[in-house]
């Protein structure tokens, strides 16, 4: 019915050049979800809507262009499909992922993308399908939890680990960056809080000392800090990568937590909590500039499908005017201030919690056993460890 085939078929799906895994039954796993799904109260028009939508995204991903005066769809199977399984007209999804529009002294203008930007309109597109799909599922899931007006919750914050790999990039620098927030929280309740409770309760104890990673904070998201000189320069258009990453050099060469490396010439280094990383600049400012363009977002509110309208209704109800318009007058966020924003909603919710912390020990490669420490606030001594260098908690 979605004109799906073998996983290999897909774009977004071998990227990886990894399609089956020996310890992961796919056939099981897709039945377990589709279990926990009926159980939650998803219909079964609920449970079909998602699944188009996402086999929608599989084609997205196999629209292929080619140049011809600009870009032009090269492979219409992919196209069709994903126009059928998302609602949409082809020929006005063809025009909006080859050109942009713009509204320019009253006139609407429609300037020819290359294949580079074509390619960049596809996958943002994607991207946001996928992304308020996954809203859209969180939203329904809390709302069949949730109960009275006092209801009270127990919520399971599952930290990604540091990551330092032999190349580091803009993934690693947003996830690196969430887990020094975390980290920060860890040693404040962990060790600050705990310690001065220790204090009034005129317990005999020995200080454990700790690394305060405040500074290293500072440097990545204060004023004039990484983060905001990477979204001041993703706002200039002539901005590269290079210009970037002068911007830091000139700005933080001085800062203990900042690393200028001496031969790599598309690199900076920051001294997190965990370890020291290198971060290689190069397709930083391309990752962290959203081009979600307004246009494609009011083709998905023309979608025949309420699902596909309902998922973008809300996005666009926030500016409170034409989208075509409102691209001439606000600058839409990047996507690292946008995933600082969520960080910070994230430690605000955090702040009104009471929290227990649970260091997990990675399972042994077989994948079969799993140990837990956990660490629970008794109204005796503690004993106080020191977080793993991994990072996770």
């Amino acid at each position: 019915a979605f004109g799906l085939t073998h996983p290999e078929s897909y774009h977004y799906l071998r990227q990886s050049h990894c399609i089956a895994d020996k310890t992961i039954n796919d056939k099981d796993t897709f039945q377990d979800v589709l279990n926990a799904m009926q159980t939650m109260q998803f219909t079964e028009e609920n449970i079909s809507e998602i699944l188009r939508l996402l086999a929608g995204i599989l084609h997205a991903g196999n629209i292929e262009f080619m140049t011809a005066g600009g870009a032009q769809v090269a492979s219409k199977s992919a196209l069709c499909w994903t126009s059928e399984l998302l609602g949409l007209n082809s020929d006005q999804l063809a025009e909006v992922l080859t050109h942009r529009s713009m509204i320019l002294r009253g006139e609407e203008i429609s300037t020819p993308l290359t294949v580079e930007q074509a390619v960049d309109s596809r996958d943002s597109m994607a991207m946001a399908l996928y992304s308020q799909c996954f809203n859209w599922i969180i939203h329904k899931l809390n709302n069949r939890i949730r109960g009275k007006e006092d209801f009270k919750s127990i919520s399971i914050l599952d930290i990604f680990g540091f990551e330092n790999f032999e190349v580091n990039r803009f993934e690693q620098f947003n996830i690196n960056y969430a887990n020094e927030k975390l980290q920060e929280y860890f040693n404040k309740h962990i060790f600050s809080l705990e310690q001065l409770e220790y204090n009034k309760e005129g317990l005999v104890w020995v200080d454990v000392n700790w690394m305060d990673n405040g500074e290293c904070l500072d440097l990545i998201e204060k004023k004039l800090g990484l983060l905001a000189l990477m979204n001041e320069e993703s706002h200039f258009p002539k901005a590269t990568d290079d210009t970037l990453l002068e911007k830091l050099h000139s700005q933080h060469s001085k800062n203990p937590f900042y690393v200028k490396p001496r031969v790599a010439v598309h690199c900076f280094g920051v001294r997190h909590y965990a370890a020291e990383v290198v971060y290689d600049v190069r397709g930083m400012l391309e990752k962290n500039r959203d081009t979600f363009r307004d246009d494609i977002l009011n083709m998905l509110r023309e979608s025949r499908l309420d699902f596909v309208y309902d998922l973008f209704e809300h996005v666009l109800s926030r500016n409170k005017q034409d989208t075509l318009r409102s691209s001439t007058k606000h600058r839409r966020p990047t996507v690292s201030s946008q995933f600082k924003e969520s960080l910070h909603s994230l430690m605000a919710t955090l702040s009104t919690s009471n929290p227990y912390f649970i260091r997990c020990i990675k399972p042994n490669t077989h994948k079969d056993v799993t140990v837990l420490t956990i660490c629970v606030k008794l109204q005796t001594v503690l004993p106080l460890h020191k977080v793993s260098g991994s990072g996770d908690l």
